[in-house]
């Protein structure tokens, strides 16, 4: 087949007594009128020939199989059409052709049955792999597409082995899920028969002295930590969401260039719900009054510790997002911003060799670009945060006419896990236990070690002598 090809003629007789009957030739209004998916079949089940060209095809993938064929690869869309031919001339179903001739099917039934194969085994053919596909393509002789598509063409664009590894790398993921203990000690080793190997390194735990001394601020800073407050006049939450691209590659490979956004997205939380926006200082004071209020219900000095760390946090979050409306920072209520804390990219390379290291030995390179996902719910005006610091002031926990609700909430979640936690010792004993500890990293820059610890503490950031 040709790109010129204007028509492409796909012809099919049942089994049976089908192979008895005299094939029509269509006329030019039999091929218009079965320029459908449905009207093809139909035309087939009569034992007639069908025409069909490539705009007709098209129209079928778009219109009745629903394929954005603008959305994809320009190569593999070129192919999918001849694909709708092979699939429809293979379809297992003409072999069972008497069941319906002879009333035990109806046309309803025969043509769902069809209808799903034909999407089933084209949306493997969207999802494939090149190397799959072109199999595919060769296996029914259409060599000539498949020499003139280049192998990185098709492949999933979500796959973070093909949008990481450097080009000329094998189109194939490699795609290990499973808990932060499985994926922290995972490595990779290569034999002497030239396999590669998925292995798993020993278990590096929590220090006893880390567990025992790690700070506020650095646990509501660590990958897969969530912290959310909740009160009648203030609401917010900051979700740690690093982002933790996994390839392999050949040892001494550069990294991919990557560059991150500061800001990767802004959006809002509820459609329904109004917006107002804020300036940094204006959003100090009000929390500065607000945590005197606090004081005022909640009488241990380390709650209230927690709690002016946690607003410093989120303060700073604020800050770095750096959002400027008549060249002041702001923030909008009923808004969300997903951000890269600390403006670095880290990488850990994890090599299990045997012997002597070679360049040719396989090395396993994970990308760690933290993300912090930071939401202003909801914001009051000031005279329901005057009204709300007088409720707080004459609080009397004793007393039944209290409300409860007035009380301001903290929690605690692992964004991994999905799980939450009332206080912070339960959520550092669910991350010592089932986490363990987060191996080190370098800087994407400088190529300097860092510990999470240290990361944690310093917002992901740190001083980079950029070689």
């Amino acid at each position: 087949m040709e790109d010129t090809v204007s028509e492409t003629t796909m012809s099919k007789t049942t089994s049976g007594e089908a192979n008895k009957q005299p094939v029509e030739k269509p006329s030019r209004s039999v091929i218009a009128k079965n320029s459908g998916l449905k009207k093809c079949f139909s035309a087939l089940v009569d034992r007639k020939q069908v025409n069909l060209d490539l705009e007709v095809l098209n129209l079928m993938l778009k219109r009745e199989l629903q394929i954005p064929l603008n959305k994809l690869d320009p190569e593999l869309a070129t192919i999918l059409p001849y694909m709708v031919v092979h699939y429809v001339k293979s379809w297992p179903g003409w072999q069972r052709s008497v069941e319906y001739y002879s009333g035990k099917t109806s046309f309803k039934a025969w043509y769902e049955k069809f209808y799903k194969y034909i999407t089933l085994k084209l949306s493997q053919v969207v999802e494939l792999h090149y190397g799959q596909a072109q199999a595919e393509i060769r296996k029914k002789r259409f060599e000539l597409y498949a020499e003139k598509i280049a192998t990185k063409k098709i492949c999933n664009r979500n796959s973070q082995t093909d949008s990481l590894a450097p080009k000329g790398f094998a189109p194939f993921t490699i795609e290990v899920t499973g808990k932060p203990l499985l994926l922290n000690t995972i490595v990779f080793t290569d034999t002497s028969e030239g396999d590669i190997l998925l292995k798993q390194h020993s278990v590096l735990d929590w220090d006893q002295n880390i567990a025992e001394n790690i700070t506020v601020r650095q646990i509501i800073t660590w990958p897969n930590v969530g912290v959310h407050l909740s009160s009648p006049v203030f609401s917010f939450s900051r979700k740690n969401l690093h982002e933790i691209a996994r390839h392999i590659s050949v040892v001494g490979t550069a990294l991919p260039n990557l560059h991150p956004k500061l800001i990767e997205e802004i959006g809002i939380i509820d459609q329904a719900e109004e917006r107002q926006v804020y300036t940094l200082d204006y959003l100090r004071r009000m929390l500065t009054d607000l945590l005197a209020a606090f004081s005022c219900v909640i009488k241990s000095k380390p709650v209230i510790d927690a709690f002016q760390v946690i607003f410093d946090e989120f303060l700073a979050d604020i800050e770095e997002i750096n959002v400027l409306v008549n060249e002041k920072v702001t923030m909008a209520s009923n808004t969300f911003v997903l951000f890269n804390i600390g403006g670095h990219l880290y990488f850990r390379n994890k090599k299990l060799s045997k012997g002597a290291a070679s360049r040719d030995d396989v090395g396993y390179t994970e990308l760690v670009i933290p993300r912090m996902e930071t939401s202003l719910i909801h914001f009051a005006s000031s005279s329901k945060f005057k009204n709300y610091f007088n409720q707080l002031r004459n609080f009397d926990p004793s007393s039944p006419d209290n409300d409860p609700s007035l009380v301001p909430q903290i929690s605690f979640s692992c964004n991994f896990c999905m799980d939450s936690f009332e206080t912070l010792d339960l959520l550092v004993a669910h991350l010592s236990e089932l986490h363990k500890m987060e191996p080190a990293m370098l800087c994407a820059k400088c190529k300097r070690s860092l510990s999470p610890f240290h990361l944690a503490r310093s917002r992901w950031g740190h001083s980079c002598l950029k070689r």
